[in-house]
């Protein structure tokens, strides 16, 4: 495997950010982290001093993503800045021809709706030869585990899938930021399709319940999502296919993620985002293309669902 150059955008973790375990993983899959993008020289020179004693990464502090690929010259820009600059980050890295990790959602603009045409110019920019531009939605990565707990579910059709995440902000935002998470795991399971009669539900301030359909070239899956305001980590997670659950545990400190299903006995969970990480750069070498209707419905069916909500 190729050596590759990452410069990281957003690499300190702040609430729920993962720029500094995205670092930790391109590093250990032998990466080299050529930088770190941050909003000051401060805030850039305390994440250098702090990944070198925490994960043993030396790099550079940059305060501009343009000077920072001209400089540094990374082959990959993960970016884990927060989602409203997403898009002017997007459009740096895509300049460049570069290949990109981007957290989800694929971009966001507070208060103003998306527009499809937009989404559709923006992935064509990552289509050229050799670039791969992806989104961390690591849930998948969980399947291995989850199907060993319950392995007469994957022979099953797919009918009813149903989530429990803890996102740390409140309101329409646990949507934005939960729902890309959902939406892999539903474009796993089905395809892609459409999303159908979103609708949602606020219990409390901190308790939303999402739901929708979703129509797909093999039928229908009911999805229903349940989400709780968590401000700290470990946050509570699982999920459900056609009734057969798993809850989501971490183990600390090592930080070992577990699945409880119906037995009562905890499974050991890989730590989907490293896996992810790995997958990613396996992708990489394989020159696999940017999936350009899949990156695109990530985001026209987040649309879909969040433009409806009457929270």
């Amino acid at each position: 495997m190729s050596v590759h150059r990452v410069l990281v955008v957003g690499a300190r973790r702040r609430k729920q950010g993962l720029g500094e375990f995205i670092a930790q993983y391109f590093h250990q899959q032998g990466a080299e982290i050529s930088g770190i993008v941050g909003t000051s020289s401060h805030s850039v020179e305390e994440t250098a001093r702090y990944l070198q004693p925490q994960y043993g990464i030396s790099t550079q502090g940059y305060t501009d993503l343009k000077s920072a690929i001209e400089q540094a010259k990374p082959t990959i820009v993960v970016i884990a800045s927060p989602t409203g600059v997403h898009r002017q980050h997007l459009e740096t890295v895509a300049e460049f021809g570069i290949s990109c990790l981007c957290e989800k959602p694929f971009f966001w603009d507070d208060g103003q709706p998306v527009d499809p045409n937009e989404v559709e110019r923006l992935v064509d920019r990552f289509c050229g030869d050799g670039q791969l531009l992806q989104l961390v939605t690591q849930w998948p990565e969980t399947l291995d585990e989850y199907y060993s707990l319950y392995p007469e579910v994957k022979s099953q059709p797919v009918e009813r899938f149903e989530m429990l995440m803890g996102p740390a902000s409140s309101g329409i935002n646990m949507a934005i930021d939960a729902l890309p998470h959902v939406l892999s795991m539903v474009h796993c399971l089905t395809g892609l399709g459409e999303v159908q009669n979103p609708r949602a539900a606020a219990k409390t301030p901190e308790h939303l319940t999402v739901s929708f359909e979703y129509r797909h070239a093999a039928g229908c899956l009911e999805v229903a999502v349940d989400l709780v305001q968590t401000p700290e980590s470990p946050r509570p997670a699982g999920y459900a296919i056609n009734g057969h659950a798993v809850r989501r545990t971490i183990q600390l400190p090592e930080y070992q993620m577990m699945f409880t299903g119906e037995s009562g006995k905890p499974v050991a969970v890989e730590d989907p985002l490293e896996k992810r990480v790995r997958n990613y750069l396996a992708d990489l070498e394989n020159g696999k293309p940017t999936d350009k209707q899949q990156l695109i419905a990530s985001m026209i069916d987040l649309k879909n669902i969040v433009e409806n909500l009457q929270i």
